[in-house]
């Protein structure tokens, strides 16, 4: 298991895919500044000096539907050491502290590749201050700093996300999914799915291939991850 180190990328994602047939499982890259980066969804993701975008190799992982949630759980694990409290979830995979994103996680399969391959992209806000989530209209956004007045070690963070995210892609669901459901703040709350239309409807519960489970006036439904970004009624959570 390797982290390489890198000044600028165009993408820590597309750094791997990239060179994924010469590289092992757990292998990682981080930079200190990234180009061409991007979100769940299309959504664009640029990193600076003040983020930390890291993306982990994971070859033949079981269960791949759940592994932004297995990674989601992760992420929580390793920064919660630097944090001193306990992080929250946001179905299926924004890091909450104090009611802000602090962190996001986007999971690729890497088609050219010979064995099973998932690039993990994770991207934290490490030292951003408050005005910069104002200027770029992402209000709901935090960094470690501007949060929790901290300032994180770069490396050990990396470490510490790489070594644990390849743990948990090794790890089922099922050993896991209680401990999801209790940090999820998505559940027990009236939501807003929007994808191709807005639909509002009351998030019941994780289902056991990461779904969420929603209900409305027609009754019980699943949610893909990959369909659709859920906001609150009056706020991003």
């Amino acid at each position: 298991m390797s982290l390489t180190k890198l000044a600028e990328v165009s993408s820590t994602n597309t750094w791997l895919k990239e060179r994924c047939g010469e590289l092992s499982h757990g292998d990682a890259v981080t930079a200190l500044r990234q180009t061409e980066g991007r979100g769940r969804i299309g959504h664009e993701w640029l990193g600076h000096d003040g983020m930390l975008p890291l993306s982990v190799l994971l070859k033949d992982v079981p269960e791949p539907d759940t592994l932004t949630l297995r990674a989601s759980l992760a992420v929580c694990r390793a920064l919660e050491p630097v944090v001193g409290t306990e992080l929250a979830i946001k179905w299926p995979n924004d890091i909450i502290l104090h009611g802000h994103k602090l962190c996001g996680i986007l999971c690729e399969s890497v088609m050219k590749c010979d064995s099973r391959c998932i690039i993990c992209g994770v991207g934290v806000n490490l030292s951003q201050p408050a005005q910069y989530f104002v200027d770029a209209g992402i209000p709901h956004g935090g960094s470690l700093l501007s949060l929790n007045g901290i300032q994180a070690d770069r490396d050990a963070l990396a470490q510490q996300l790489t070594e644990l995210i390849a743990e948990y892609s090794r790890t089922g669901f099922n050993e896991v999914i209680e401990e999801y459901r209790r940090r999820c703040v998505t559940l027990g709350r009236e939501v807003r799915l929007l994808g191709n239309t807005e639909r509002t409807a009351y998030a019941l519960d994780i289902a056991q291939d990461g779904a969420l489970i929603c209900r409305d006036s027609d009754g019980e439904f699943n949610v893909n991850s990959g369909e659709v970004s859920v906001r609150g009624l009056m706020d991003y959570i």
